[in-house]
């Protein structure tokens, strides 16, 4: 059992060093980054069509509109969008969403 419990942690470790080598993480200029705070990154959370779909990690803001079906709501990963989702997606997942989604913003403390 630890055994396959190994190899899992080792396929997700080597496929998320696979994104990051061979993508690089795609942003906006400097310049046009937009501040958000924790209440103005609630409305886009995909609980609206007509708005896009945010999602703050490591203090950057993600525009994870394109993955809509993903997390709009009722979603595998609704509980995600709106807020600064850095705890979870420290533990699985990060490296994805920094090669995938657009870095749109940044959160404020």
């Amino acid at each position: 059992m630890y055994k396959f419990i190994r190899l899992f942690l080792i396929l997700v470790l080597v496929g998320n060093l696979f994104f990051l080598f061979f993508f690089k993480p795609k942003s906006v200029p400097i310049a046009e980054l937009k501040n958000f705070t924790v209440d103005e990154l609630k409305k886009f959370d995909g609980t609206s069509d007509n708005l896009p779909i945010y999602m703050a990690y490591n203090s950057d803001v993600y525009d994870v509109s394109a993955g809509r079906e993903f997390y709009k709501v009722g979603g595998p990963y609704h509980d995600l969008a709106g807020k600064d989702s850095t705890s979870d997606l420290n533990i699985a997942g990060g490296g994805i969403i920094k090669v995938k989604y657009k870095i749109i913003g940044k959160l404020l403390p």
